[in-house]
């Protein structure tokens, strides 16, 4: 029974009911050509997002991971507005693309969820070999390999081929991620190397690393992970809980403390505490907050060592966005006893205009007020803005005090996932000539290109130049 959810979806294409599928139901074949048996229908997905291509698709899986767990969605649009851990049901067209299984003409998308652990599939380079057929049911699926030795350098294409006790060979490719070619070196054993499986018609089955954390050496502490937990749907004014995650931490590695330095930009996110439930930190951190507010030190020490044989949280961090936009919490430094953690993940609150408005914001990089002297090379930075998730035009005009345009800085569509963009505006006309200094008006438009419908805003500019 491949139907298993019935769910009614406003669609422009009026499908009316659809089933809702995994992505095993979307994938599974015995059809030697491995087409799946949807192909060429619309259909209704859902997953956890594994790998994310910006500006081009992103894969989903399964949460229990296992063959013929993944899948591909080609949609540039889509990808940037989804996260690693973003549970999505997608409604699209499923194609076969050169014989790579995909998701295309995303109609629909809706994250249910966020910061679900990515779903991993433990694999012998015999499950997945470069060629034959074997490789198939992992097309799309997020898997590893454990204690492989480089079989090849690297090929013109970025692509180099590995093998574990099996002699069997399986190929890597830098499609997300390309590591220094001086670091792959033929007959070096890897402790990890893992990724989302990948099919090309010439190359045929590979694997896809998304970063430095995928590629694992050496199996030891120095190569732990720390990741802060990224939220997409952050609500402005209210305080968020994000992860900070640890890969494991062995036993034998005898660690009993950590140090970690944390920075944030205090004019558009608020540091607002901790919590540890849950975590592998058992008691209270010590904790030194900068007199800016700019940086976080926790420090944490305990006599019986600090150890979790998977990815777990480490503690939960507390921020209150001030402002819409891609936040950055930025993971400084880390130590495990006096070992410095060299793969450290930042954390980002993306925080979206919730209302179709013209969101307007004028600033400079050192201040919040609306001055600046163009003589000095300074700029001033117009963000602006509008709810996510229609075809929405932003055009914004220079006027002059006499109201006369003067310059048209902006006019082009919003394509950011939060719906913000922003500008920095020199201080000249749309003949690049230099404005004298006065006061001006910045006017912005944002258009609703389906319904015709427009949003304003109006908000002052001063050009200022230097005392004689």
């Amino acid at each position: 029974m491949k139907g298993i959810i019935l769910t009614i979806l406003a669609l422009s294409l009026s499908i009316g009911l659809m089933a809702q599928y995994s992505c095993k139901e979307v994938q599974y074949t015995d059809n030697p050509n491995g087409d799946s048996p949807y192909k060429d229908q619309i259909i209704s997905v859902q997953g956890i997002v594994t790998a994310i291509n910006r500006g081009t698709g992103f894969y989903i899986g399964d949460a229990d991971g296992g063959p013929w767990s993944g899948l591909y969605v080609f949609h540039g649009n889509t990808s940037n507005l989804v996260e690693l851990g973003d549970m999505v049901l997608l409604t699209g067209l499923l194609v076969e693309y050169y014989n790579l299984t995909e998701l295309s003409q995303v109609s629909s998308a809706t994250i249910l969820s966020s910061n679900n652990p990515i779903p991993i599939t433990l694999l012998s380079t015999a499950d997945m070999p470069n060629t034959g057929t074997a490789g198939e049911a992992y097309e799309g699926v997020f898997v590893r390999f454990e204690n492989v030795q480089i079989k090849s350098t690297i090929d013109s294409y970025g692509q180099f081929k590995i093998a574990d006790s099996s002699g069997v060979q399986s190929m890597v490719d830098d499609v997300l991620y390309a590591p220094p070619a001086s670091q792959i070196v033929v007959n070096q054993w890897w402790y990890v190397i893992q990724g989302v499986g990948d099919f090309h018609s010439v190359a045929k089955y590979k694997i896809l690393p998304r970063s430095a954390e995928d590629m694992i050496r050496v199996d030891d502490i120095s190569n732990s992970s720390i990741r802060i937990q990224s939220i997409s749907n952050a609500a402005l004014n209210e305080i968020s809980t994000v992860n900070v995650t640890t890969t494991k931490l062995n036993p034998e590695w005898g660690v009993r403390e950590y140090t970690m330095t944390v920075r944030i930009d205090p004019a558009v996110v608020i540091y607002q505490g901790y919590e540890i439930d849950g975590t592998l930190t058992m008691s209270n951190p010590t904790v030194t907050i900068s007199p800016a507010g700019d940086e976080i030190v926790f420090k944490y020490a305990v006599q019986e060592s600090i150890t979790t044989p998977v990815e777990t949280p480490l503690l939960k961090l507390k921020f209150e966005p001030l402002n819409y936009g891609d936040i950055v919490i930025d993971l400084y430094e880390f130590k495990y006893d006096d070992v410095s953690i060299t793969s450290l993940i930042d954390g980002r609150l993306q925080v979206k205009i919730s209302k179709k408005v013209a969101h307007l914001n004028i600033s400079t990089d050192t201040s919040g007020k609306n001055i600046f002297d163009p003589t000095m090379n300074e700029k001033i930075n117009l963000e602006y803005g509008t709810q996510t998730g229609f075809l929405a035009r932003a055009l914004i005009r220079i006027y002059d005090a006499q109201g006369r345009l003067v310059a048209t800085p902006v006019h082009q569509n919003i394509a950011s996932s939060t719906g913000i963009e922003s500008y920095a505006w020199n201080g000249r006309d749309s003949n690049m000539k230099p404005l004298v200094p006065g006061l001006y008006y910045c006017h912005l438009e944002i258009s609703d290109r389906e319904t015709s419908k427009r949003y304003e805003s109006v908000q002052p500019i001063v050009i200022k130049s230097r005392l004689k």
